[in-house]
């Protein structure tokens, strides 16, 4: 498998914006957020009892990223002193984040997680945190608009 090194291929044309849905059709919009002062601890927890991989942080008002699992997995089992981990809050392992506006297309996304390295990209609605699509959620879409039979008859496999 190849992947585009070309990153203008995945934006979305107006004649295929059909198979280029809006994000707002793709986000999870129960988004589960945490302060930037919490303790990682609460992180993991909040993760756990929640059943989400993607934390949204939140300094008042404004968003200043997101805390992935796998971030927060490794800082859990890092070989830092139960004291230091103690004192390490959710800002330390935030990844910066600009939020996608809900008019972004799910191609948008993928190449916002390519280019970041990540896995989920937030949605904002004029400045407000409206959702959150991950890889995850772009793979369902993808899969429901390629299911068996969707292949042009025409076209050698």
């Amino acid at each position: 498998m190849t992947v585009p090194t070309d990153r203008r291929r995945l934006a979305a044309t107006p004649e295929t914006a059909d198979e280029d849905p809006l994000l707002t059709h793709l986000m999870t919009t129960r988004v589960v957020a945490i302060t930037a002062d919490a303790p990682c601890t609460t992180a993991l927890y909040l993760m756990a009892a929640t059943g989400v991989r993607h934390l949204p942080v939140l300094d008042g008002n404004r968003c200043c990223g997101v805390v992935f699992e796998i971030d927060l997995a490794r800082f859990a089992t890092s070989a830092c002193s139960p004291l230091v981990r103690a004192t390490f809050r959710v800002g330390d392992l935030t990844r910066p984040a600009a939020p996608l506006p809900v008019t972004a297309r799910r191609s948008d996304a993928a190449r916002r997680m390519q280019d970041e390295h990540g896995d989920a990209v937030l949605v904002s609605d004029h400045g407000r945190l409206v959702g959150i699509v991950t890889a995850t959620d772009l793979v369902h879409s993808l899969a429901a608009g390629s299911g068996p039979g969707d292949e042009d008859p025409d076209e050698e496999g």
